[in-house]
């Protein structure tokens, strides 16, 4: 083992010269660099129809309408060493690249995380291991939270590799990840139509890395990439073989956030012509084509609702929103299928011992709520 290196954060956008198109695509033919070039982000398409309700409305706090689109840069770094399965890009003397450890950096703030940190004495110090493997140019796009996470994948990591194929970087830059699951392996074919080398070692160093500052949240502000993002991926997805579905995501079997009553609700949809759908157990290919084929889709703030991306025009997204656990990253990606949002927001939590003890032993168990049906059901009927 190497001697440890003290870790310090740094920005890309700071640290990075920003260049034109012509000076980056030079740099990453010759494997120059460092260098960046801020691409150009509107809005992307825009459904502007939306509605907010709940009893807990008043403590929703945004401002209604969905969030602006955050700006990306591509980035050409050299000598680096990278981390697969935490996204970090970072310096031999420890300075990591803010957006590429984004997600890791929200789980450990001190980055205590990372395979080989201790903190000492405050500082969080990174020990190498003796042997680790080279490569000569490389791009990154998993964020820590796309290992595990279906909406940090299509979000956050899917269009920083559709952006780094925009510019074509992957062929001279070959995208690798750490090892990943099927259904990732298909949403990248859809995307780029190529597959990415999966590396299992947890350090590895790259003479020339390039990636995109959209690792890094693109959820939270998404705009035109995620768009073209997604007509690559309904361009390659299986037709949709119907219209007008009727869906419920259910989250009864999670027990992270959890709805004491979703049987409830449940029974009530179905009433209303809904099918009770688990998105986890479909693939992704199957995912995209069963949220093209909707009209209407309710379900509780989960990854599940990323599928919003994917519906039609004209379709409209209902999303249950805990009071504790707001957001307007489902909105975001509904408006870049330019399709209505409709934000429901519940009082929450309630008391822990409402919650079934199946779930509250489970690991992860956060907090139970209760949607108020009638109020609720009026709100769905209403979009129907």
């Amino acid at each position: 083992m190497g001697k440890p290196t003290p870790l310090r954060i740094v920005d890309e956008v700071n640290v990075l010269p920003a260049v034109n198109a012509e000076v980056f695509a030079r740099e990453a033919a010759e494997a120059g660099g460092p260098a960046r070039l801020d691409l150009p982000e509107g809005e992307g398409a825009a459904a502007e129809a939306f509605a907010l309700g709940g009893a807990a409305l008043a403590a929703w706090p945004f401002e209604h309408r969905p969030p602006s689109a955050r700006p990306t840069a591509l980035c050409l770094t050299r000598d680096v060493l990278h981390l697969p399965g935490f996204g970090a890009i970072l310096s031999p003397d420890g300075a990591v690249l803010r957006a590429s450890a984004g997600e890791a950096v929200e789980r450990w703030p001190d980055l205590s995380g990372l395979p080989g940190a201790e903190v000492v004495d405050g500082v969080t110090r990174l020990t190498l291991p003796d042997a680790i493997p080279t490569l000569d140019r490389a791009s990154v796009f998993q964020a820590w939270g796309g290992n595990f996470n279906y909406g940090h994948f299509v979000l956050d990591c899917l269009p920083s590799l559709v952006a780094l194929d925009e510019q074509g970087l992957l062929a001279r830059y070959p995208p690798i990840a750490p090892p990943l699951a099927a259904w990732q392996r298909d949403l990248v074919a859809m995307a780029v139509g190529r597959p990415v080398r999966e590396v299992k070692a947890k350090v590895v160093r790259i003479a020339a890395a390039a990636h995109a500052t959209s690792m890094d949240h693109y959820l939270h502000g998404p705009g035109d990439l995620l768009a073209r993002t997604r007509a690559r991926i309904l361009a390659a997805a299986p037709k949709p073989r119907t219209s007008g579905r009727r869906l419920y995501f259910s989250r009864r079997w999670h027990s992270m956030r959890v709805m004491v009553n979703e049987t409830a609700l449940e029974t009530a949809l179905r009433a209303r012509g809904f099918e009770i759908v688990r998105p986890e157990r479909l693939s992704a290919a199957e995912q995209v084509r069963m949220a093209q084929e909707a009209g209407i889709i309710v379900g509780p703030t989960g990854a599940a609702m990323t599928n919003a991306l994917f519906a039609p025009a004209g379709a409209t997204i209902v999303e249950i929103q805990p009071r504790n656990f707001t957001s307007q990253w489902v909105w975001a990606a509904a408006r870049q299928a330019g399709v209505e949002w409709r934000g429901y927001v519940c009082a929450s939590p309630v008391d822990p011992g409402a919650v079934a003890w199946r779930h509250r032993l489970r690991r992860g168990f956060r907090f139970g709520y209760e949607v108020p049906l009638d109020d609720f059901l009026a709100f769905v009927d209403a979009a129907l």
